[in-house]
């Protein structure tokens, strides 16, 4: 690839044409399929009809990739159940320690979540957070054909996209 198709910003490389983004789960995985499934949802514009239609998309969401330095984007996802957080703190520090910038989101933001306890274990906040979607808003959009944003709203994920297709725009203005 030639370098009049790629720009560097803040340490991340983007392809003009396709951005890889990773989605690493702290936690041994947990909720990442989720978020990367509604994330690719919301990058690529995609409405239930199409999902199974061919096209090329401009954003390839992998969920666990086996390399993040591959990734021109890596999210990490946090889960706040404290059990979670235990467990996933080598995966926590691994991807502290990467070479590209990591964009974290908090899984199942619920009520009982304390955050100054969390920000003491992570020594950080991630920038954006996913409510705990119930299960029967789940059931409910898959069996009537709809896409889960109209049942209920993925606001962290939404908002999410919206920052990484940001962060893509301004490099190429």
């Amino acid at each position: 690839m030639d370098s009049e198709n790629m720009r560097f910003q803040e340490g991340i490389l983007l392809d003009k044409m396709k951005v890889h983004i990773g989605i690493k789960g702290a936690s041994g995985g947990v909720g990442t399929t989720f978020v990367a499934r509604w994330l690719d949802f919301f990058l690529n514009d995609r409405e239930r009809h199409h999902i199974f239609v061919s096209r090329p998309d401009r954003y390839i969401v992998e969920d666990n990739p086996e390399n993040c330095s591959d990734m021109d984007i890596v999210v990490g996802v946090v889960d706040p159940l404290p059990s979670l957080l235990m467990d996933g703190a080598d995966g926590i520090g691994d991807l502290m320690d990467k070479r590209q910038p990591v964009i974290w989101m908090l899984n199942r933001n619920c009520i009982g979540v304390n955050r100054r306890e969390l920000k003491r274990y992570l020594g950080f906040i991630p920038e954006f957070c996913q409510e705990d979607v119930p299960r029967e808003y789940i059931v409910r959009a898959e069996y009537n054909g709809e896409n889960l944003p109209d049942v209920y709203k993925l606001g962290g994920i939404e908002e999410l996209a919206e920052y990484i297709k940001a962060i893509n725009n301004m490099n190429y203005e």
